[in-house]
Order: structure tokens, then C-alpha cells, then sequence
């Protein structure tokens, strides 16, 4: 069974995130990220130790879904003098060829890792959708994760955890949308493999399931948070492309979050 962990909720935020978290009462953020090709999380590491199970990049156009890594590769994930990795590649979308570039890397002086993107075409790129995933696993609590939802409004937070008090994790999420905007999330790991082919659609990206219970999570690390669970989570974010755009860019975050958040 996977579970499918990414970032944002909130459309009226600029620097939505989701944070995965340990049981650990200390916080820590040490992150250690490898990229593959598609900008696919490879290997993520919270203080030396592996949170990552898998991971996938997702593209739709129109009612097909698929990994972006599946598309036409131009240039394999190749890692640069600085650090950084990119790579390239292609895929058709409604109106012709639409081409895509992921760069990645760590931002010195912090815990971000940060995926840049950029999709451009000759022509406006009509219906198009982008989603990620990240199987996180902390430990050997995965089957015991609860969903935190913070803020006032659109959440600009979603916090899957091991435990209600939890205070130290892996956050993943999306910031900085050019031409593009989200479109919601989920995290019913059962209407995720009913509707795979359409998960990056609004209607299925709908949030929190109705039959999971709720608890008060510890508000000094999710003020004004909202928690549910224990459940098996599976959460799916999905962001859409400006059908008028022939470019378009934003950014995918994973980043230490000792706190659940990202200032």
C-alpha cells in the first residue's frame, strides 16, 4: 500500500505547504533530498534517516494521466558543478508540443529544497494539469498518520503526522504559481486508486474525508489547526496550467519543518 503525500491546499496563499511528521518532541530539520528525472523525488532523508518510500510526477491533459518521467525525456537528470539537478523533456498537449524543464536543489542557509518549473509552447497550452506525490514514511508509523488542516479561510497549510502532538517532520508543497493555480487536494488513499486517471480533476481533489474523526492538534506548532484522523492518508496535490498561456512556472517545495509549517 502507498501513500501519497504533496503539497498544497490553500489558493488564497502564496507559500502553501503540507508537513509530514515523526513522533519526536525535539524538532529537527535536517533534509537530504536526491532528484531524478521529472524533477521525481529519488531519496529524501529527514536527519539521516529515510523518509521517503516513492514518489511520482504526475501531468494530465484533458482525461489523461500520466508520469512525467513516461514523456519524452530530452535531457536525463544530470547533476550540475553547483549542486543543482535538471532535466528536460517533452509531452503533447490539446494545441501541439508542450516542453517542460525541472531544476533542482537545496537553497543555501536553509532547509528548502526547491524543484523550479517551467512549461512553455508555441501555442496556448489548453487543458493541462500537474500533480506530485511523495510517499513519506517516518519511521514505522505510516498506517497511523492524522491530517492537519491550518489557517483562517483556505488552508495554507496541510500537516499529515504520525501522532496528534507531532512536532518534527518532512514538508512538501507549492509556492510561487505563475500562470497556473491550484486546483485542491485529497487524501483518501481509496478514491485515489478508483480515480487515478482523474486525480489531478476538481472534482476529485475535495480534501478531507467526511467519515474521519477529529482532534484539537497541539496548538502551539498548528495554531488554529484543525486535525483528523488516525487514518491512512493518501494526500494528492493537483495545480492547473492557464489554458490561454504558452508559459508557465512555479515551484516545489520539500523542506525540513520542525514546526509543521514554513515561515
Amino acid at each position: 500500500m502507498r501513500y501519497i503525500v504533496a503539497g498544497l491546499v490553500g489558493l488564497a496563499f502564496a507559500n502553501p505547504v503540507i508537513a509530514v511528521d515523526s513522533v519526536c518532541s525535539t524538532p529537527r530539520d535536517g533534509i537530504a533530498v536526491e532528484i531524478g528525472d521529472a524533477g521525481e523525488p529519488k531519496r529524501i532523508e529527514l536527519n539521516g534517516v529515510s523518509a521517503m518510500h516513492e514518489a511520482d510526477v504526475l501531468v494530465r491533459v484533458r482525461s489523461d494521466t500520466l508520469t512525467l518521467d513516461r514523456t519524452a525525456i530530452t535531457q536525463h537528470a544530470r547533476k550540475l558543478t553547483d549542486g543543482s539537478t535538471t532535466s528536460s523533456g517533452r509531452f503533447h498537449g490539446d494545441n501541439g508540443v508542450i516542453y517542460w524543464l525541472s531544476q533542482s536543489g537545496m537553497v543555501q542557509g536553509t532547509s528548502f529544497h526547491v524543484t523550479h518549473w517551467t512549461f512553455s509552447s508555441a501555442k496556448p497550452f489548453g487543458e493541462v494539469a500537474f500533480g506530485v506525490y511523495a510517499d513519506i514514511d517516518i519511521g514505522h508509523y505510516a498506517s497511523r498518520n492524522s491530517l492537519i488542516v491550518g489557517g483562517v479561510g483556505h488552508p495554507h497549510r496541510l500537516v499529515v503526522t504520525t501522532g496528534a502532538q507531532s512536532s518534527e517532520g518532512v514538508a512538501l508543497g507549492l509556492r510561487y504559481l505563475r500562470n497556473a493555480s491550484a486546483i485542491g487536494w485529497m487524501a483518501d488513499l481509496t478514491a485515489y486508486y478508483a480515480n487515478y486517471g482523474h486525480v489531478l480533476d476538481a472534482a476529485i481533489l475535495t480534501g478531507a474525508d467526511a467519515g474521519w474523526g477529529t482532534f484539537t492538534p497541539n496548538q502551539t506548532y498548528y495554531p488554529g489547526a484543525q486535525g483528523y484522523g488516525p487514518a491512512d492518508m493518501a494526500p494528492v496535490i493537483g495545480l492547473a496550467l492557464n489554458p490561454a498561456a504558452k508559459l508557465a512556472s512555479f515551484e516545489t517545495v520539500i523542506a525540513g519543518a520542525p514546526k509543521g509549517y514554513i515561515n
